[in-house]
C-alpha cells in the first residue's frame, strides 16, 4: 500500500489539519474523510516522485509559480502546499456542491492558521489549485499544485468509484429509488470515464497505469450496460 508520507510536511501543519479539517467532512455525499486520505496520500506521492526525479519535468510546468515557489536544488515542489490543497479541495461541498472549488478556496483564503504559516504567494498558489481541480474544469490547472491534486484527484478502483457516485447522487437527490438512482450514476460514470471523450479521462497529468486500467474498465462496462447494472446492484 502507498504510504501517506506525512513526515514529508511540517508536523503542526498535519495536526492542524487532522484536528481541524478533517472532522469537517462528512462521509454521507461520496466525498468524504476516506476520500480526502486518499487524495492527500496521491498528491504527496505525486509530489515525492516529481522531487525524486521519478517524474519528469520541464520549465514549463513551474513558468506561473511566483518566484518563491520556483524550483530548487533541494525539490521542485513544496509538499506542505500540495498536503494542505488536498486537505482543503472538497470542503466547500458543505455548502455548496456545484461550486465547492470556489467555496473551499474561499475557507482556504480565510483561515487564521493557514495566514499564520503560508505567505499571500503561497496561499494564493493553493487557493488556485483548489479552484482548478474539477474534472470538469474545461482548462488546464495553472500551476503544477493544480496538476497535482486534480490527479491525485482522480480515483482509480472502479468499485470505489461506483460506490461514492452511487452516495453522491442519492445525497442529492434523496427522492430518487434505488433502480432510477443506478441508471443516473451509470450515466454520470461513463460521460466521466468511458470512451475517448470522457472529461474525467484527461485531468490525469501524470503518467498513471492504474488510472488507464481503470478508464479501460469503465469503457468495457459501458458496452453493456445489463452487466454494469448488475455490477452497481451487487456493490450496493
Amino acid at each position: 500500500m502507498m504510504e501517506n508520507n506525512y513526515n514529508l510536511v511540517r508536523p503542526e501543519v498535519v495536526e492542524y489539519i487532522e484536528t481541524q479539517i478533517f472532522p469537517r467532512y462528512s462521509a454521507a455525499n461520496g466525498h468524504g474523510l476516506d476520500h480526502i486520505k486518499n487524495v492527500i496520500r496521491r498528491s504527496l506521492d505525486f509530489a515525492k516522485r516529481i522531487n525524486d526525479g521519478e517524474i519528469k519535468t520541464t520549465a514549463k510546468d513551474f513558468k506561473n509559480l511566483p518566484a518563491e515557489l520556483k524550483p530548487n536544488k533541494k525539490r521542485k515542489v513544496n509538499y506542505d502546499l500540495c498536503f494542505v490543497v488536498a486537505a482543503f479541495h472538497d470542503l466547500g461541498r458543505d455548502k455548496n456542491n456545484k461550486l465547492h472549488h470556489l467555496v473551499s478556496a474561499g475557507y482556504l483564503l480565510n483561515d487564521d492558521f493557514m495566514a499564520e504559516h503560508f505567505s499571500r504567494a503561497e496561499l494564493r498558489v493553493m487557493a488556485d489549485a483548489i479552484m482548478d481541480h474539477r474534472a470538469s474544469n474545461e482548462l488546464e490547472p495553472v500551476t503544477i499544485y493544480g496538476k497535482i491534486v486534480s490527479s491525485a484527484d482522480r480515483d482509480t478502483d472502479c468499485h470505489d468509484i461506483m460506490r461514492r457516485a452511487y452516495a453522491y447522487h442519492l445525497h442529492l437527490h434523496p427522492e430518487r429509488g434505488e433502480e432510477e438512482a443506478i441508471d443516473r450514476t451509470i450515466e454520470k460514470i461513463c460521460k466521466k470515464f468511458a470512451g475517448p471523450e470522457a472529461y474525467g479521462a484527461k485531468k490525469m497529468y501524470f503518467e498513471n497505469p492504474a488510472f488507464e486500467e481503470m478508464l479501460a474498465e469503465f469503457t468495457r462496462l459501458s458496452e453493456d450496460r445489463e452487466l454494469f447494472r448488475a455490477e452497481m446492484k451487487r456493490l450496493i
